[in-house]
């Protein structure tokens, strides 16, 4: 049993309210990544949080629309690798979109709210994992946080995936607070995404006398999708998923546009290419005699990654560490969903994704976060950190 597990539960629960108020104060600080004022304003309120705790803090900018990164560091006099926590302020939801102001409730053993589990749980944990181990008088590593502010944006238009992967490089391991799996599964591996935009053209008029001269775009479209569709290649894990479509006036029109979005998942850039290269091949051909496509290709800067040796190394410590002090162990996933963990396994750092509250709902107004792992997760992990030099 870790020599600190006393120390570190008995902080934790000492602070369990704290704890609830801190997460209750910054999900209240509602934000959509688009809303770059709400987003600064939760980006404030958490700068001001590492601040009170000790940390050098600085921003980076992002955009002109965009709210950039939160960058912090306590401990640098230590002279070690720090360690890394990462995550983002920002969620899917504008701000208003649960229709009253100070959304975030508890009921029972649920919290419910704009980014409750995606993901400003796990900022709080992570900053109480800091503070549980500062408590205890934690000497051996520095700890620095990566936040951003438009992770819900892929970070499209702008360089913070250079930034993340900058900051994280000489980190001895990280620790990605996005959302906890409900099956207590933490993420070794997850996918990229490309989004294909497009826009067909063809030549309205009337469904009935105009039949035979119209070029009808939304057949175009239709047959482009059934091709689409098929480059999905489930034993490599890429899915193409045709997600919006707009088109047509009335009932008794040709459409002539259609405009139409493709999501699309890979696990490797590899793939990313062949996906790419038979997206263009589609859409270059005309199914339909007389119409035309423009299209682009939005490629998330939020980088696919894979299981390597270090990630299933700091996976095996942090279970090792739970199974000796009485704690559930974790399993593990690739997952669909991308996120800036890529970035940091990209700059040769060891980390592990969705290692924040676990919930459910995600991106909908049902999100729902389990409280109870608010602290347990908070417990495992400072563990965890106590015994990390143990891996290097």
């Amino acid at each position: 049993m870790n020599p600190y597990r006393e120390q570190i539960c008995a902080y934790i629960d000492a602070h369990r309210n704290e704890m609830i108020e801190k997460w209750r104060d910054f999900v209240n600080v509602e934000g959509r990544f688009t809303e770059k004022e709400d987003v600064e304003k939760a980006q404030d309120w958490f700068q001001a949080e590492l601040e009170a705790n000790g940390f050098r803090t600085w921003t980076v900018p992002a955009a002109n629309d965009r709210c950039g990164m939160l960058l912090g560091v306590l401990g640098e006099e230590r002279g070690t690798a720090p360690i890394l926590f990462a995550g983002h302020l920002d969620t899917v939801f504008s701000k208003g979109a649960f229709g009253c102001e100070n959304p975030f409730r508890i009921e029972g053993n649920k919290a419910y709210g704009p980014g409750v589990i995606d993901m400003k749980g796990g900022l709080i944990m992570a900053l109480y994992i800091v503070k549980a181990l500062e408590s205890i008088g934690y000497q051996d590593h520095p700890f620095k946080f990566a936040v951003c502010g438009d992770e819900e944006g892929d970070h499209i238009g702008n360089d913070i995936d250079k930034v993340f992967l900058d900051e994280s490089k000489g980190a001895l391991c990280a620790f990605n607070m996005e959302t906890g799996n409900p099956e207590n599964n933490l993420t070794v591996g997850r996918k990229g995404i490309y989004t294909l935009h497009a826009t067909i053209h063809g030549l309205g008029g009337h469904a009935g006398s105009f039949f035979t001269q119209g070029h009808n775009a939304l057949n175009e479209a239709a047959m482009k999708i059934v091709e689409l569709i098929k480059v999905t290649d489930l034993e490599k894990g890429t899915t193409v998923t045709p997600s919006v479509l707009h088109c047509g006036k009335n009932t008794s029109s040709i459409p002539d546009t259609v405009e139409m979005a493709v999501d699309t998942r890979v696990l490797n850039d590899e793939e990313g290419a062949r996906v790419l290269r038979e997206f263009d091949a589609i859409m270059k051909k005309s199914y339909v005699a007389g119409t035309t496509a423009d299209y682009h290709v939005d490629i998330a800067k939020l980088y696919a990654f894979a299981p390597n040796e270090g990630i299933m190394k700091l996976l095996e410590h942090v279970n090792k560490v739970a199974a000796e002090n009485g704690f559930k162990t974790f399993g593990q996933q690739i997952a669909g969903g991308a996120s800036d963990t890529g970035a940091i396994v990209k700059a040769g750092v060891p980390a592990l994704c969705s290692c924040g509250v676990a919930g459910t709902g995600a991106h909908t107004l049902g999100e729902t976060a389990d409280v109870e792992s608010l602290f347990e997760r908070a417990k495992i992990f400072s563990l965890a950190i106590t015994e990390v030099d143990k891996l290097f």
